[in-house]
């Protein structure tokens, strides 16, 4: 039993969460000079935090990919982070 505890414990202790995969995603995104202006800006790093649109896009690695390697689907980015902040 104590085995199993053990277990039960470290899968959902080492299990990652939204926030460090939200975390992750920001990091990526860091490497990008149109990204870290972006962030400074408070408004738009509350929105790049807190709004669920903006979440449910950087938490699907994929999508991230895709708005480092693709100016347009940067622009698109940057636009709905404006458009939110408003």
């Amino acid at each position: 039993m104590e085995e199993f505890k053990d277990l039960l414990s470290y899968s959902i202790l080492m299990r990652p969460t939204s926030y460090s995969k939200l975390k992750l995603a920001i990091e990526e995104l860091t490497s990008e000079e149109w990204f870290r202006d972006l962030y400074k800006v408070p408004s738009y790093n509350t929105v790049i935090w807190k709004n669920k649109n903006i979440k449910k896009i950087l938490l699907v690695p994929k999508k991230v990919e895709m708005i480092k390697k693709n100016q347009q689907h940067s622009m698109d980015f940057i636009n709905l982070v404006k458009e939110l902040a408003k």
